[in-house]
Parts: C-alpha cells; sequence; structure tokens
C-alpha cells in the first residue's frame, strides 16, 4: 500500500512537469473578432496602403462608421487629402455581407443621402480584425490592401477644416 502511494505521487510528479513543459518560443496572436457592424463601429485611419506606410506622411484618410441603421442604411463619414490637394469630407452608407468564397465582404456608397449614389470602386474583404486593427483586401484585385487602425476620433483641426494639406 505503501509503495503504491509513492508510485502515484511519483506518477502525478512526472505528469505535472511534462504537461508543464510547453513551447515558450510560441507566437501569440492578437484575438480577432467577428465581422460585424458593433466591431467595426467606430473611427479608423488607413495606416498603410499597398505595403507603402502612411506615418509620418502629409496625406490622411479617417472613416467613421456609425453601427445603427437609419432609414435602411448604415452610414459613415470619410475625412481625407488623398484624392484633392485640400481636405474632402465625404459622407456614405455601407453594408456588411458574407461571402462563400471570400468570407466578411464591406461595401459602400458615396453621398447617401443623394439620389445619385456611387458606389465604391472596390468591394473589399475584411480579414485580420482586432480592436486596433483590420485590414481590407480588394475583393477583384488582390494586389490592393489596406491597413486600419483604430483611433479616438478624427483630429479637430481636420474636422473644422483647419489641417493644411500641404506642410509649410
Amino acid at each position: 500500500m505503501y509503495m503504491r502511494t509513492i508510485l502515484k505521487m511519483m506518477l502525478f510528479a512526472v505528469m505535472t512537469i511534462c504537461m508543464s513543459c510547453g513551447d515558450d518560443d510560441e507566437v501569440k496572436l492578437p484575438d480577432t473578432l467577428e465581422v460585424n457592424y458593433a466591431h467595426i463601429a467606430g473611427t479608423w485611419c488607413l495606416s498603410e496602403w499597398n505595403g507603402e506606410k502612411m506615418d509620418g506622411d502629409n496625406r490622411y484618410y479617417y472613416i467613421t462608421f456609425d453601427r445603427k441603421e437609419k432609414d435602411g442604411k448604415r452610414s459613415y463619414m470619410i475625412y481625407t487629402n488623398l484624392n484633392s490637394a485640400v481636405s474632402q469630407h465625404i459622407p456614405g452608407s455601407f453594408k456588411l455581407t458574407d461571402d462563400e468564397e471570400y468570407g466578411s465582404v464591406i461595401s459602400g456608397t458615396y453621398y447617401y443621402q443623394l439620389d445619385t449614389d456611387d458606389e465604391w470602386e472596390y468591394s473589399y474583404v475584411i480579414s485580420n480584425l482586432t480592436q486596433k486593427a483590420m485590414t481590407w483586401t480588394a475583393k477583384k484585385i488582390p494586389e490592393e490592401v489596406k491597413v486600419y487602425t483604430r483611433c479616438d476620433g478624427v483630429p479637430e483641426k481636420i474636422i473644422n477644416g483647419t489641417r493644411s494639406a500641404v506642410k509649410r
């Protein structure tokens, strides 16, 4: 009986040691989130475009998503100077869909309050969505990749139109 207890204790000790041995070199990826209206709601800043970092640049692109539906649409607001020498404020609507082949897809229209809605040039597959970042890849052109970083909001100087498009 005494010997059996000692063997059980030794077996337990060996099992504990084996189970505690792990691969410390294992890379832990951030927890990804389900792509839905609640998780993408808020303000995002374009931080990388086709492999080119946007930090330290005069260019900017902010997009704020509203998850609440109004008149059958969910809205966004863009503040950018990417396609213009001056700041642009662009409203629109967006939708999320699940595509069997691609996964979670976002698409939208510009100027949703007008009768002449212009669709986005591309629909984008959303991947790697975390609390801090998400990646958009153009559905039909996989070389078109945008990485967005969550931010607290659009800077006031951009909203008020006081930010110059060119640093002096």
